[in-house]
């Protein structure tokens, strides 16, 4: 559960160095959950997007996730109030 005293950003980059990301990883990382295609990043990190890629599949194995959706999903997770507190307000809307 994330830590509501530290930023949204720290808490990201805390587990970027728990996963033993490199800080090309990690800026990597931040792009994709800034929601950049893989083209989007190369032009702006001036890289070829196969480079760039490799270096988010490297990153997704290290999170152990199986790509971008579910990367932004771990971090979207803490974000969320429980699915049942989400169900609740919703019956009571209807």
């Amino acid at each position: 559960m994330m830590d509501k005293s530290i930023g949204f950003n720290t808490y990201i980059q805390s587990h970027f160095e728990k996963w033993g990301l490199t800080k090309t990883e990690s800026e990597v990382g931040l792009l994709i959950l800034r929601g950049l295609s893989l083209k989007e990043i190369s032009k702006q990190r001036g890289t070829t997007e196969t480079t760039v890629r490799q270096q988010a599949l490297s990153l997704y194995k290290k999170a152990a996730v199986d790509g971008r959706h579910q990367l932004a999903a771990y971090f979207l997770e803490d974000l969320l109030p429980p699915c049942e507190a989400a169900f609740s307000v919703e019956k009571k809307e209807a």
